[in-house]
């Protein structure tokens, strides 16, 4: 408003400079028409009056409110200067106590590396007590297995030598009974080398169940005959036959081997395996199984052996062979190692349709000679299966 009244004063101040000049009463011009022009002189004088006047006060407000727009100027920036002033107060204060923090953290974090440190030193020293507690461990078990090695043959020999004693009183209790035959060493130690070669009768259970399903579905297929087992050894399959209630039969020329079955409760025949087969009706086995016994044979009692499991078994009947392939030196009743395409021949040959050769050995029995020496390795064996 006062920068207009300032412009509207200077406009007229401007207008009227030169025309409102006083008039000279000298002149005879002048003073006849002074008359005339006496009372617009008198205007334009007021006019101008007027136009100084608005101009001085419009430069006077002008002046005041600039005074005052410079003292607020002065006021703000006094202003923005103390609150700098106490922001930078602020940040020393924050900046202090984030430098004592961050300090603080570091030499927690410096203890705890410390400690860390410590407790894997300690850890240390721990595995390694723990590692020769385990050597020492191992050697003793090493030592126990071969003392429990020992143990088992040397059970074996006095079970053969009371053997020979009771039969011997009762050959002089009673002269006129002729006496049972005598067990050879030999029939003594096939428990002994099953024990060492298989490991406990637990374990060589659970390996060989991995063939029930295989029996199973057999017998679902139509094979319902009872199960012939030519090698009953410790009788492990006849008790997994027993509690899966599948009918079974064995047979066995070891009388140690029928004795101890015996004891186990099933029944098996004192009579050679593969007469017992070749006694057996046609068409009328669920399966037949061979576990450490085809290896044992001769090219032409395993032929002999295939071609009657062929004629006694029901159709969709299964046999099981289940032989070393390459590392018999361990078993001394192994004669020779049998090659898997010359055991494949002998089962097409005597008529059956399928046959599989599975290996490795599913069953993974490690012997308890090499669980003793603590360097375990696979079997090195395979399983015929041959579908009638």
């Amino acid at each position: 408003m006062s920068e207009a009244r300032l412009a509207d004063a200077l406009a007229r101040l401007e207008q009227n400079k030169n025309l409102r000049l006083p008039l000279r009463s000298r002149d005879l011009l002048g003073r006849l028409s002074l008359r005339f022009w006496w009372r617009r002189q008198v205007k334009w004088q007021v006019e101008l009056n007027n136009a100084v006047a608005d101009a001085v006060d419009a430069l006077r407000e002008i002046t005041a409110r600039q005074q005052d727009i410079d003292a607020s100027r002065f006021a703000t920036h006094d202003q923005l200067r103390s609150e700098l002033e106490q922001l930078r107060r602020s940040d020393q204060n924050l900046t202090s106590g984030l430098n004592q923090r961050l300090y603080s953290a570091i030499g927690g974090l410096r203890t705890e590396i410390s400690d860390l440190r410590l407790r894997l030193t300690d850890k240390a020293e721990g595995d390694d007590a723990i590692d020769k507690r385990l050597t020492a461990i191992e050697a003793g078990l090493a030592e126990l297995s071969s003392s429990a090695r020992d143990a088992r043959l040397r059970h074996a020999q006095v079970d053969l030598f009371l053997d020979r004693a009771r039969a011997t009183a009762r050959d002089e209790a009673r002269d006129e009974v002729p006496s049972a035959p005598v067990p050879e060493r030999g029939d003594y130690l096939e428990l002994a080398v099953a024990e060492l070669l298989d490991g406990p009768s637990e374990r060589t259970r659970t390996a060989r169940a991995t063939y029930l399903p295989v029996i199973t579905q057999a017998r679902d297929g139509g094979a319902f005959g009872p199960v012939f087992d030519v090698a009953p050894g410790r009788g492990e399959w006849l008790d997994l036959l027993r509690a899966a209630d599948i009918p079974s039969r064995a047979a066995s020329a070891n009388p140690v081997v029928v004795r101890h079955c015996a004891e186990q409760g099933h029944s098996v025949a004192e009579q050679d395996p593969l007469a017992q087969l070749a006694a057996i009706g046609g068409r009328s086995l669920g399966a037949v199984l061979a576990f450490r016994y085809a290896e044992r044979l001769s090219p032409g009692e395993l032929a002999r052996f295939v071609d009657l499991a062929g004629r006694a078994l029901l159709p969709g009947g299964v046999l099981i062979v289940q032989t070393p392939a390459t590392d018999a030196a361990r078993d001394p009743f192994v004669r020779a190692p049998i090659d898997p395409s010359f055991l494949r021949f002998l089962a097409e040959a005597a008529g059956f349709g399928r046959v599989e050769i599975q290996r490795p050995d599913p069953s993974g029995l490690t012997p308890l000679a090499e669980l003793a020496t603590g360097e375990p390795r696979p079997a090195d064996r395979y399983t015929l299966l041959a579908w009638l």
